[in-house]
């Protein structure tokens, strides 16, 4: 049996939602939630308690520094990548590989793969509902965590894609 869920639910469905096979990533405390926009930095303590009521352990929020993102996608994209401080390295990569993503107003797009949880919209409305998707998303996993109680295991996020736009 796998140690992650295998699909999640939703309140609001999104758009499209494929799941991938391959490894998954593993919720350890070497993760934080890089942005590159400090007006939304609030949001995501949205995230940051939702590991914190269910493990009591927050990742950290920082910013994604200027050298590791080309200066388009940070103008024109409100970005979140929840990684390690080794892979945000290659945000512009990460990113790249998105692109060309036309998002319109209250789009988003969120991409989970081994290395890295991203969240990819172009206003506000976007970012807002992708955080609520991850939230949704990190409950799920986090009660399933617990209810099977095997501590052993790493927490894991299956790799998939989502669009909702």
């Amino acid at each position: 049996m796998s140690p992650f869920i295998s699909e999640f639910s939703f309140k609001k469905t999104p758009k499209k939602i494929t799941y991938l096979d391959g490894p998954a990533l593993n919720l350890t405390n070497e993760l934080s939630f890089y942005h590159n926009k400090n007006r939304f930095r609030k949001e995501l303590t949205r995230l940051q308690l939702i590991l914190k009521n269910f493990i009591n352990q927050s990742l950290p929020a920082s910013g994604i520094r200027d050298s590791y993102l080309k200066q388009e996608y940070s103008d024109n994209y409100l970005i979140v990548i929840l990684t390690n401080k080794d892979i945000i390295k290659n945000a512009t990569e990460i990113v790249k590989g998105i692109n060309p993503i036309i998002m319109n107003p209250g789009c988003f797009y969120i991409e989970s793969k081994s290395e890295y949880l991203l969240l990819l919209a172009k206003d506000m409305d976007g970012l807002n509902s992708g955080i609520e998707h991850i939230e949704s998303i990190l409950t799920q996993i986090l009660e399933d965590y617990l209810n099977n109680k095997n501590f052993e295991e790493f927490i894991q996020i299956r790799q998939f894609s989502l669009s909702n736009c």
